[in-house]
């Protein structure tokens, strides 16, 4: 089983973007911003883009700009 953090790479990495309700029906990953935060921190560079629904919450959908580079 992959890891939150590897699955939601992996969908980036496909080239397609993810919002917090997409992960949670795709995934039942619940926790979003936290796998996207830790993705960042090994140095994938991911867009947010901020949407405010008319009387509904604001939520943020991510894109990978550029993956972390691998050591050789």
């Amino acid at each position: 089983m992959k890891s939150r953090n590897q699955t939601i790479l992996d969908h980036l990495l496909k080239g397609y973007s993810i919002t917090p309700a997409e992960a949670a029906s795709q995934y039942q990953i619940y926790s979003l911003a936290e796998a996207i935060r830790d993705l960042r921190n090994v140095g994938n560079e991911i867009h947010t883009e901020m949407n405010y629904p008319s009387g509904r919450p604001k939520f943020g959908r991510y894109t990978l700009v550029a993956a972390a580079k691998k050591a050789a």
